[in-house]
């Protein structure tokens, strides 16, 4: 599995690869340098590639794209350190559940400024785990004093485009009168997670660890609350790779030969559902297979009506599988798409239909897995016209 770690400063990043090991020489890619090394967890041995692309939501915006589209990641970390803004205190650490992008607004001379917030989303798999992880104490174990009264917090982070030294300035009581339930400021969150939200398959989260607070941070930064906080930050970061189980949401990327016959698959199985394309699939169950038309639908109208005429033409079938790999070889973006809505159609049933007439057994469009015995009459049938199929469970000879 391929872990990216983002680091905006130094500090952050050499934090971070002190966990690393079997590091390899940088990879240099568009004049940014990527460090490559391993880490080994309970459940996963993971590939580790960190970048520290600097400050600010756009260059990490644009780093975190990058290297997502030349590494293929599976997880992203935002990992480093932040200002405190409420409740947290230096040396916490702060796992964020949504960040926001505090300076977006309108501003005019009748009513002062307005905000119109970005506010972004992270994993709530990977959300779920730090949860979790925030009530145990296994992650101390990475720092190198035990960080003895640290605790972790759960809550929305704040990135703007400035450093806000003082709580006496309008950006800071901007803050506080419209996002007052921020717990941590930093410049680098908003533009990580909205490029994430591109891409529904890759599993993020930001991980701050807490340097000095707004109130009091000139003092705060003249201790070493920086390196002490990048530290935690890292620490809770791979202890929570460390006890990650992702098999149970990361599924493998299919092929485009894979993805291609799937799709194929799910809109002529059963034969008769192929003339419900005249109709867009309106009424073919599960609602995945209609939205998958849509994407596809522009790219093989030609091929569908000819499946249309004659379901059984194995070379029109093949054509439609065609020109989807065609499409998905050459688009990233729909590939991650319509994977994501095959892997949903399959957990839905796809639509299967499972008929028993006249003593033939007539299955189409599934898998069906019976343990023991099964004997069924005549005149039995699972999903019936526009609902979902139902499903079969059989325990020994019951």
């Amino acid at each position: 599995m391929t872990v990216l770690i983002l680091t905006p400063l130094a500090l952050e990043f050499d934090a971070v690869v002190k966990f690393l090991t079997d590091r390899k020489p940088p990879v240099y890619v568009d004049e940014a340098a990527y460090e490559q090394g391993t880490f080994v967890g309970r459940h996963h041995t993971y590939t580790v590639i960190v970048r520290e692309p600097g400050m600010k939501n756009v260059d990490m915006a644009l780093a975190t794209e990058k290297a997502i589209q030349r590494f293929k990641p599976q997880l992203a970390l935002l990992v480093g350190i932040a200002g405190g803004v409420k409740d947290v205190h230096i040396g916490d650490v702060l796992i964020a559940n949504k960040a926001y992008g505090y300076e977006s607004g309108k501003e005019d001379a009748d009513g002062g400024f307005k905000a119109r917030p970005t506010v972004e989303s992270l994993s709530g798999e990977l959300l779920a785990r730090a949860q979790t992880l925030s009530r145990r104490d296994g992650w101390r174990r990475r720092t190198h004093d035990g960080a003895p009264e640290a605790r972790i917090f759960i809550g929305p982070i704040a990135a703007g485009e400035k450093v806000i030294a003082s709580v006496d300035n309008p950006s800071y009581q901007r803050l506080k009168a419209h996002f007052n339930d921020t717990l941590g400021l930093e410049l680098e969150s908003v533009g990580f997670a909205t490029t994430l939200r591109g891409h529904r398959r890759l599993h993020g989260l930001i991980i701050r660890g807490i340097s000095d607070l707004c109130e009091g941070k000139a003092e705060a930064d003249k201790g070493n609350g920086r390196e002490l906080a990048a530290e935690r930050a890292a620490a809770v970061g791979f202890e929570l790779l460390f006890e990650l189980d992702a098999s149970s949401f990361i599924q493998p990327e299919m092929d485009t030969k894979t993805l291609a016959k799937e799709i194929c698959t799910l809109l002529t199985t059963p034969p008769e559902r192929i003339q419900e394309y005249r109709n867009d699939f309106a009424h073919t169950p599960p609602p995945e297979i209609r939205q998958i038309w849509e994407k596809v639908k522009p790219l093989v109208l030609e091929e569908v009506e000819e499946l249309a005429r004659d379901a059984a033409d194995t070379a029109a079938k093949g054509a439609l599988e065609m020109k989807v790999r065609k499409a998905v070889e050459g688009d990233a973006g729909l590939k991650e798409t319509l994977g994501a809505l095959v892997e949903q159609a399959r957990a839905s049933g796809g639509g299967t239909t499972i008929n028993v007439v006249g003593g033939k057994n007539v299955i189409a469009g599934g898998t069906i897995t019976v343990g023991g015995d099964f004997r069924q009459g005549d005149n039995y049938r699972v999903g019936d016209g526009n609902k979902r199929p139902g499903t079969i469970k059989k325990d020994n000879d019951k």
